[in-house]
């Protein structure tokens, strides 16, 4: 580099805070838009008026926003968002052959969550306690 220059460094991406998936959720309410989770879709209405670079961002950020787009559904608080992702994984089968000690921090985490998916997963992660394998859901 020469005298007067600088060189720009470039930082790792981060991970969107749940702060920036709510600034996402935002923009798309001032433009007039409604999302809503239906099964494993986004749907926005009026699809018409949702910018393309609005589009990929939410594209890209699909699990967050679907998770928060769901706990405000079920008025749950925002530190419960996390888990519906994790309900997810675990009824996917991501947590399947986990140890004792990660089913039972999954269970705590679970267990007082009033939505359907957490509750799913919580009888998933029963039902592998008592038979050793998955639950017959």
């Amino acid at each position: 580099m020469g005298v007067g220059t600088q060189k720009r460094l470039e930082t790792p991406p981060l991970k969107r805070s749940m702060s920036d998936v709510q600034a996402i959720l935002t923009r798309a309410q001032r433009l007039g838009l409604r999302l809503q989770v239906e099964g494993e879709r986004i749907a926005i209405a009026p699809a018409r008026l949702c910018p393309p670079e609005l589009l990929a961002t939410i594209r890209e950020h699909k699990p967050e926003v679907m998770s928060l787009l769901e706990a405000r559904a079920y008025h749950l608080p925002p530190d419960c968002v996390p888990w519906l992702h994790i309900a997810r994984q675990i009824l996917a089968g991501e947590f399947d052959g986990a140890d004792s000690s990660t089913v039972q921090s999954l269970t705590i985490g679970l267990r007082n969550i009033g939505h359907p998916l957490c509750r799913r997963a919580l009888e998933w992660l029963k039902g592998r306690g008592q038979s050793g394998g998955p639950a017959k859901l």
